[in-house]
């Protein structure tokens, strides 16, 4: 059974690059000594709010380069190189996905691949670089870590790739 039908299989590799674009890739909460923080970790930056204190040094907002910088632990500072490539790796597909949408027939015929199975393979590379980066959070970061947009681009990557496009 197709998920959609072949015909509108390139505007819904457009819409899940954009979902996937303003989805945070993850978030996590923890609390310790009445404070309580939470992370939501967008592909460009972090927001990280810190309820309880005012604390020195206190950086609420990080651009994803500068987040790996930032973190104490190696495992850590991992994660966030991890989530820098993701946005690197996701750079392509979104712009490609902005010129797709106003000449969808044009970027069909220029590529040497069905686009859509392109968008879900590039799609599913975000989502494996993003599920580690969480993993990482997972593991060593206090308190739980979800993740959110980790999970939407593998799921979209996966009925990306998975499209009849007969």
């Amino acid at each position: 059974m197709a998920w959609v039908k072949s015909e509108y299989a390139g505007e819904l590799a457009v819409l899940s690059t954009w979902l996937v674009a303003l989805a945070p890739w993850s978030a996590s909460v923890f609390e310790v000594s009445g404070l309580t923080v939470v992370a939501l970790r967008f592909l460009p930056f972090r927001f990280q709010f810190i309820f309880g204190a005012t604390l020195p040094n206190e950086r609420p907002f990080l651009w994803a380069w500068q987040v790996a910088d930032f973190q104490s632990a190696a495992e850590l500072s991992l994660a966030g190189d991890l989530g820098f490539a993701a946005l690197v790796a996701f750079a392509f597909p979104f712009a490609l996905s902005l010129y797709y949408y106003f000449e969808e027939d044009r970027v069909a015929a220029a590529l040497p691949a069905d686009p859509v199975r392109l968008f879900g393979g590039l799609l599913g590379l975000v989502a494996l670089l993003t599920l580690a980066a969480t993993a990482l959070f997972f593991r060593y970061f206090p308190g739980t870590t979800i993740p959110l947009g980790a999970a939407v681009a593998a799921i979209f990557a996966y009925l990306l790739l998975t499209t009849d496009r007969t």
